[in-house]
């Protein structure tokens, strides 16, 4: 995954640099393909004006309107030389008059021929209107110096309000009279068109015209004139045109490329994860036999792994081995050790249980030998009293003794089916039905209660449907046996106080367990006695010997489960037992008590 992660990340790194690197190509080709058809269009427009200009120079210089117009204006020279007295006057106004309808009705058919829109002749001298298109008929005959400024100005275009047009002139002159003639081709849509055809892929908006979303759009300037002279002694501003070009080559060569990157960054992703996957399953597959069986150091079960190669990894699985080797002799060792310490504290712990009665025993036997050896009259009635002593005492010691070999004998769980609802009320039974002549352990509890003269404590059972459990059911009855009869000695009446209360609960533990709980009203354990309650001899009762909550806590250990003491909420004591529905893992033959299960307890 670090080797494809690796190449990830180089592969798209090197992708966003050569689609920076080529997107950046295109779009600067593109740019020099706008400004080259900005180029084109005002060529386009320079050849139109051009051609307008040829063909109205060869319109000047031979062209019969022209003539007319000519003879009309040298006839209003004439007229303005003459007095009102002169006999040539009203002939020089006849033909005046003629010229300029000849020159207004021909007006039309010039325009056709030029191919423009409007024509205008004006008298050079003064501005005096010739010629004008039908829509402005009224001018003619009188003197407009717009007209003239018009004709003597220099620009490609002119402005009429919001409308615009390229502008000719020519000017043709004869004997000291002149004429001008300016033609006008107006800039709308359809000679728009016409440049559009010229120049292929490209677009000239108009006043008020948007561009489309992906169209690139450029102007340039034409010299200009204005047409309404608004503001006398103000140049007119250059008339503006707008060229669009069509951003659909670009977006697809853009796309191209993007398409181009993404394959061949999928390839090269694809190529390094095949590699990446290739060595790392190389190295990893015995790293994960490494891990597998370290994972079993804890349970005791690794085995040595197949050492492989010369690398780093043959070095690690090498000293693994070495380890797993040491783990097991250390592990015999400490097995070993534990089992002599354990016979040791046991040792040691009957010694001490039983070195106490023989205190007793050797006074009693030695008090008989000096009473004897003296012939002591009150050997008789010692007698008695010193017998029953050492009886009592060498009862002590058995009963001592009897324990700690039940202790060390404890046999594995031979787990089977059974209803733990049926166990407590059978241990429950026991109690409340028991006799001491029944004998047995059970037996032996009751006969010490009814000895004592105590009245028998309540015993209750409180049982919730907890289903069936697999556990040794004999050592199941003798662990909750010695905690319910521990119970009820803590409960037996005391200093005038009646006797307290002893219940047995059993209840589900999740879906997973069950748990039994001994609850009691009594004073509960004593503090100096916590930190070892489970210990072996670890007892506070008068006689006890102290393994009967060690064998239990064996027993529940072995079976997969914990015991542990809380004291209750109002006081007493409250034993809880959790086993596991699936039972022990496997018998345990080992002698040595097993550590409890912390996280169960």
């Amino acid at each position: 995954m670090a080797l494809a992660a690796i190449g990830l990340i180089t592969s798209l790194f090197v992708a966003i640099g050569v689609r920076g690197a080529l997107v950046a190509e295109e779009r600067n080709r593109f740019e020099n393909r706008v400004a080259s058809a900005v180029g084109d269009v005002r060529r386009a427009i320079d050849r139109r004006v051009a051609a307008d200009r040829a063909a109205l120079d060869r319109t000047c210089a031979a062209d019969p309107i022209v003539d007319r117009a000519l003879v009309a204006a040298k006839a209003r020279a004439d007229i303005e030389k003459l007095s009102p007295s002169d006999s040539e006057l009203a002939r020089l106004e006849v033909a005046a008059v003629q010229a300029r309808a000849a020159v207004a009705a021909g007006v039309n058919a010039l325009g056709a021929a030029l191919g423009s829109e409007e024509v205008w002749i004006v008298d050079a001298r003064d501005g005096f209107v010739l010629a004008a298109p039908k829509s402005s008929r009224a001018v003619v005959g009188t003197k407009d110096p717009r007209r003239l400024k018009l004709a003597m100005e220099r620009g490609t275009a002119v402005r009429r309000g919001n409308a615009a047009a390229l502008v000719s002139r020519c000017a043709r002159e004869e004997r000291g009279e002149a004429v001008v003639v300016a033609t006008f081709r107006k800039l709308d849509r359809a000679f728009f068109d016409r440049i559009a055809e010229e120049v292929r892929g490209i677009r000239i908006l108009e006043t008020g015209d948007a561009p489309h979303r992906d169209e690139a759009v450029r102007s340039f300037t034409l010299p200009t004139v204005s047409f309404d002279d608004v503001e006398p002694g103000v140049p007119a501003a250059a008339l503006e045109l707008r060229v669009g070009v069509s951003g659909v080559a670009l977006a697809s060569a853009i796309a191209r490329i993007d398409q181009v990157i993404v394959v061949a960054t999928l390839i090269s992703i694809a190529f390094g994860a095949f590699v990446g996957f290739a060595v790392a399953r190389r190295l990893v597959s015995p790293l994960g036999a490494l891990a597998s069986e370290a994972r079993k150091v804890a349970e005791g079960t690794a085995a040595p792994v197949e050492v492989r190669g010369r690398d780093e990894v043959a070095e690690l699985a090498i000293a693994f081995n070495a380890m797993i080797e040491d783990l097991e002799t250390t592990r015999r060792r400490l097995h070993a050790a534990e089992r002599v310490a354990a016979w040791r504290e046991a040792a040691r712990r009957i010694a001490h249980e039983i070195k106490n009665p023989l205190a007793p025993i050797r006074a009693s036997i030695e008090t008989l030998r000096r009473l004897r050896a003296r012939e002591d009259p009150a050997f008789d009635g010692y007698f008695d009293e010193a017998t029953s002593t050492v009886l009592q005492e060498v009862r002590r010691v058995t009963s001592i003794v009897d324990e700690f070999s039940r202790y060390a004998r404890i046999a594995p769980p031979r787990p089977a089916e059974v209803d733990p609802v049926e166990v407590a009320r059978h241990v429950v039974g026991l109690f409340q039905n028991a006799d001491a002549s029944t004998g047995g352990e059970v037996g032996s509890a009751v006969s010490a209660i009814n000895q004592a003269n105590d009245p028998q404590p309540r015993l209750s059972l409180v049982a919730s449907p907890s289903g069936g459990i697999r556990a040794d059911r004999e050592q199941l009855v003798q662990v909750l046996v010695n905690l319910v009869k521990n119970a009820l000695e803590a409960t037996r009446p005391k200093d005038g106080k009646p006797a307290g209360h002893v219940r047995v609960e059993v209840e589900p533990a999740g879906p997973e367990a069950v748990r039994f709980v001994v609850r009691d009203d009594g004073p509960g354990v004593d503090p100096a006695v916590l930190s070892r309650l489970f210990e072996p001899y670890a007892s506070t009762k008068q006689g006890g010997t102290g393994l009967g909550l060690a064998i239990a806590q064996r027993i529940a250990v072995e079976h997969g489960g914990a015991i542990a003491y809380a004291r209750g909420p109002k006081g007493g004591a409250v034993f809880r037992l959790i086993l596991p529905r699936k039972g022990p893992k496997e018998p345990v033959s080992d002698s040595v008590t097993p550590r409890p299960n912390a996280a169960a307890t």
